[in-house]
């Protein structure tokens, strides 16, 4: 076979897709639905391909890119049923991802860059603007009076504007995660830079002949938008619309589709790789649960390009710069980061985030329109999480969505926040890593456990004296699920999953796609008793034990359970722990 077609990863222009030839999913027909939107706002997580589309879009409309339609549109949807607004617009295309993060020049750097694409678009379209006007737009001292000179230039005339801004709240996200709600609030609120930027936008739609027809704006999550523009009164968020739930994302045909063909093209098994996609990253459901399952764009391409590129398995399936997307957010579970580790603490919305990593959902609104001083209510953050793309809905319960998480990558990245936003509070640090190798003897070295245990029982007494420990067994639960996902290792960490007619507490599942000669696996049985309750007997101790050993016998006589786990090759150890407030009374093999 010849050549494969290359996979142009972290790449966004898409004549260069094009004119390579690369891998291309083709949503263009979603093209004619957008035209029936005259200002839309699509909110997507971060690398889900929604610079790409922007792209598309600019392409599409652009007037100076009508004598190319052909190169560029050949072979798709839009290509062969082009609309009639084809090439009609003036593009000015703001690209808000490279603002700088730091408060003390954000408004400078902002004003540079948008002045910048400003000066770009009167240059590119001088034949269609005159000498005149670009002059004045070159010539004006800041980015707002610039776009008030496109606006006013543009006004009454035949060229049409088509505002297309992609990430728009990138840099503000981060300002409110790293540097606070006050920050925040001098950013978007008030007479605010930013504010008045999306006010010119606003005027630019109004009035006969307005000069701003089309507006086309992709971000993360509504609480800036809200912010700036007082409930999203200069657009239609057209996010949560089933229309547009696969207007970005891989399909589960997608899916099959390139990994049959890149394992054709390059001789590794395509069923174990489309399995990985879907256990890495597929199941979000943008809308409703009913909505197709869409798969992260970026980390599917990162993934076949590293096997593409390398010729071999990779050894991580997560995309590092996702990682270091979602590390920017822990912050948000913590009160008083930026204070001395002493006045520092766990917020509400840590809980939230530990139920998840421990298997749980939540269940409240799904939420389209909030600001962010508002965030600290539970139906905000949860909806937050969503827009993130920690979490996605899985279901349905009393007329509300049910959020979980999506994937091994999600429950990976958001179980990184839980020891990192105990190292802020309370400094457990590089435990997590001797966990990983504990984990990794005890499924390859021969089954010893009590490496792995011991470090958790440590860390969960630590944590224990710190916690509120009113609702105690959850803190208890909480925290191992916690440390076990992030420490990660060979193993899918599974919390009250279905087995022989019970639910168990914790099992630690051979990854065997990954480590086929994995040679151990564990079910753990959590026992707990109040701080307060006495201590128990010998006698009660062992009656525990005996509870627990006949559950253990339950889930593990489950022939699907033997059959995933491939037993008896892979053994099983089952483990109870009994754990009498933080501290652990009793941890054995039965």
């Amino acid at each position: 076979m010849a050549d494969p077609r290359p996979i142009l990863y972290g790449v966004s222009d898409y004549s260069e897709i094009r004119k390579a030839n690369a891998w291309f999913v083709d949503r263009t027909a979603k093209i004619r639905d957008l035209e029936k939107v005259r200002y839309a706002i699509f909110l997507r997580p971060r690398r889900f391909g929604k610079s790409l589309l922007c792209a598309i879009l600019e392409a599409y409309y652009d007037v100076r890119y009508t004598d190319r339609f052909e190169e560029l549109f050949s072979g798709t949807d839009i290509g062969a049923n082009p609309t009639g607004e084809r090439g009609k617009y003036l593009i000015l295309r703001f690209d808000f991802s490279a603002v700088s993060k730091d408060v003390s020049n954000v408004q400078e750097d902002f004003d540079y860059k948008a002045s910048l694409q400003c000066d770009t678009f009167a240059n590119k379209y001088r034949e269609e603007l005159g000498e005149k006007l670009v002059g004045e737009i070159l010539s004006a001292p800041d980015c707002g009076k610039k776009l008030a000179h496109i606006i006013a230039g543009l006004k009454g005339t035949k060229s049409k504007l088509y505002v297309i801004i992609d990430e728009y709240d990138n840099f503000t996200n981060t300002i409110l995660a790293e540097s606070g709600l006050d920050a925040y609030g001098r950013l978007c609120h008030g007479e605010g830079f930013f504010k008045q930027f999306f006010a010119e936008l606003k005027a630019a739609t109004s009035g006969i002949d307005a000069a701003l027809p089309r507006l086309f704006i992709t971000g993360v999550s509504p609480v800036t938008m809200d912010d700036v523009t007082s409930g999203f009164n200069i657009g239609t968020n057209i996010s949560l619309d089933p229309v547009f739930a696969d207007l970005t994302g891989f399909r589960h045909d997608d899916l099959g589709a390139i990994a049959k063909y890149y394992g054709n093209a390059c001789g590794f098994d395509a069923a174990k790789a489309e399995v990985v996609c879907l256990e890495w990253f597929d199941n979000y459901r943008f809308g409703a649960f009913d909505a197709p399952p869409m798969a992260n764009t970026t980390l599917v391409l990162n993934f076949f390009d590293k096997i593409v590129r390398a010729g071999t398995w990779p050894d991580n399936y997560i995309d590092a710069n996702l990682r270091t997307d979602y590390a920017k957010i822990r912050h948000l579970v913590t009160l008083g980061h930026r204070l001395d580790a002493s006045e520092r603490r766990l917020n509400g919305n840590f809980g939230i985030l530990e139920k998840l990593v421990s298997g749980g959902s939540l269940s409240e609104p799904l939420i389209d329109s909030f600001q962010a001083k508002f965030l600290s209510n539970k139906e905000n953050f949860t909806s937050l999480l969503y827009w993130l793309g920690i979490t996605t809905i899985i279901g349905k319960r009393h007329g509300r969505p049910v959020f979980g998480l999506p994937n091994e990558t999600l429950k990976k990245l958001a179980a990184d926040m839980i020891p990192a936003a105990y190292f802020d509070v309370h400094k457990i640090d590089e435990r997590v890593f001797a966990i990983n190798d504990a984990l990794y003897d005890f499924a390859f070295e021969g089954g010893d456990w009590r490496g792995f245990v011991g470090i958790l029982c440590e860390i969960v007494r630590e944590n224990f004296r710190v916690r509120d420990s009113i609702d105690g067994e959850k803190t208890v639960q909480s925290t191992i699920v916690a440390l076990l996902v992030a420490a990660a290792g060979p193993y899918f960490i599974n919390h009250e999953g279905e087995s022989g007619g019970g639910f168990y507490d914790i099992a630690l599942k051979p990854r065997l796609l990954d480590w086929p000669d994995i040679a151990h696996a564990a079910l753990i049985e959590l026992k707990y008793l109040k701080p307060g309750d006495p201590a128990p007997t010998p006698d009660a101790l062992a009656a525990i034990k005996a509870e627990a050993t006949r559950q253990l016998d339950q889930y593990s006589a489950d022939s699907a359970l033997a059959a995933e786990w491939r037993r008896p090759s892979v053994a099983l150890h089952r483990l109870v722990l009994v754990f009498k407030g933080g501290d652990c009374l009793l941890a054995e093999e039965v």
